[in-house]
């Protein structure tokens, strides 16, 4: 990775090497030939790549805020998110020497060693990069521990105690005013859930016979009742005139956990790959 610590060692004094490499950054955010119209995300310290800005305003506010904490790689304007390391090694073993394969690995020794190359990720893997980014954010400029870190353990604390949404605002809420005035904890259930959903993974319910006997599915997706033991797909409530009437609600789901999308997040990143 390029070394960008000039982005915090030089703010103060505002060194060559800051002032030039702001103006490399800005040109690659917005683009040799930018006219100012365009907006995009400002990493200034205060802005914390959240807020939009025009060229000139970016270049004031990063002038007088310097650089958000830890954003050495610029993923959110014009670089891929992550580097990716191979290594490239001729295996002589198993060639048919005659074949003329060995000679021809051995006269590419130049390129034995690491060859780095640049990749951007896909769509899915892109959208869970920039969740994780934001998330590294600190809670707020007195503490290392970051906002992912904070929402998840007061989620945890939700689903432990069984806390209603409207008790968990009050918990954000209260928790907020704790905080210094910066901070950057969620407001709400909904803000907290919105920040943790790229980290989910996807699952399909399927409606099952209570006994476990079939799925609904297939050819017995519209069957009300079990074609093996009878028993009902749906819960049964009493109606008014004393007899048994099937509610929406069903009586078992089971959730299918589909395997590529956890294979993609397995294969991420480098070291889970392995």
């Amino acid at each position: 990775m390029v070394d960008r610590e000039w982005m915090y060692t030089g703010f103060k004094d505002k060194t060559n090497e800051w002032v030039n490499g702001t103006g490399e950054f800005l040109e690659k955010a917005f683009g040799p030939a930018s006219k100012g119209a365009i907006r995009v995300f400002c990493p200034c310290s205060k802005c914390k790549n959240q807020i939009r800005k025009e060229q000139r305003q970016m270049r004031k506010d990063i002038w007088t805020n310097g650089y958000v904490p830890n954003y050495t790689r610029w993923i959110l304007h014009g670089e891929p998110q992550r580097v990716t390391e191979v290594v490239v090694r001729p295996d002589l073993q198993g060639f048919d020497q005659d074949a003329g394969m060995a000679d021809l690995l051995e006269d590419n020794e130049a390129v034995q060693g690491l060859e780095v190359v640049e990749e951007d990720p896909e769509a899915t893997a892109k959208a869970y990069y920039d969740m994780m980014e934001a998330a590294k954010e600190p809670l707020h400029e007195k503490t290392r521990i970051s906002k992912l870190d904070a929402i998840s353990r007061l989620i945890g604390l939700k689903s432990s105690l069984g806390i209603s949404r409207e008790g968990f605002d009050l918990v954000l809420a209260t928790v907020g005013g704790l905080l210094p005035e910066v901070h950057c904890l969620p407001k709400n259930t909904i803000e907290s859930q919105k920040l943790l959903r790229a980290l989910k993974m996807p699952y399909r319910p399927i409606q099952a016979c209570k006994n476990g006997c079939v799925l609904f599915r297939g050819d017995h997706e519209a069957a009300t009742h079990c074609p093996e033991c009878k028993a009902s797909r749906y819960v049964e409530v009493e109606g008014s005139d004393g007899t048994k009437k099937q509610s929406k609600i069903p009586e078992m789901v089971v959730r299918h956990l589909p395997v590529l999308p956890r294979l993609q997040r397995q294969y991420m990143t480098q070291e889970s790959a392995k």
